[in-house]
């Protein structure tokens, strides 16, 4: 068998790969003109659309220029016609609120006086049970199970290890 030299063992492989690349551009090539040439036959065979569309828009109301007109109108949705009333009342107050006033005696400013409450606080003494009553004889409550049975036919099983029988994975430090 004839060995090939590593010079023409390169140029062999650059003209493959250069016969390849040529290749790829011209499936490119060919698929974009065979894509465009389609999209014309469809846009020829097709009947032509008017995209000219007449649009009214009614004339634009700023809101200051309601509120001096007056002739702002509400639409009515159960008879499908607009009434003629104000939609937003704006009113100023006629006069400011008073200052408040703090008390006029020194007990606010006195630091050595403790203040006095007119009664003290009471707790109540009602005990509600989150126990709830009920259950057969042998059982507990448990607060996220309800009556769990004690004893009876429960079995426990030992297991070696973190991860059971099999082998432990990754570093447990």
């Amino acid at each position: 068998m004839n060995r090939m030299s590593p010079k023409t063992r390169r140029y062999l492989t650059l003209a493959v790969t250069a016969f390849v690349s040529i290749g790829a551009v011209a499936l490119v090539i060919m698929n974009r003109v065979g894509v465009e040439a389609r999209q014309a036959a469809e846009n020829e065979s097709s009947t032509p659309v008017s995209s000219e569309e007449v649009v009214s828009v009614p004339p634009i109301i700023v809101a200051s220029q309601e509120s001096k007109s007056g002739s702002a109108s509400a639409f009515v949705p159960s008879s499908g016609a607009s009434a003629a009333a104000p939609l937003t009342t704006i009113s100023k107050p006629t006069s400011a609120p008073p200052e408040p006033t703090p008390p006029a005696s020194s007990a606010l400013t006195d630091k050595n006086k403790k203040p006095s409450y007119s009664s003290k606080p009471v707790v109540s003494k009602k005990t509600t049970s989150s126990k709830p009553t009920g259950g057969k004889p042998g059982q507990v409550y448990d607060p996220v199970f309800g009556w769990v049975t004690v004893g009876g036919d429960n079995q426990e099983t030992v297991v070696s290890g973190d991860w059971g029988e099999g082998p432990e994975v990754g570093i447990m430090d």
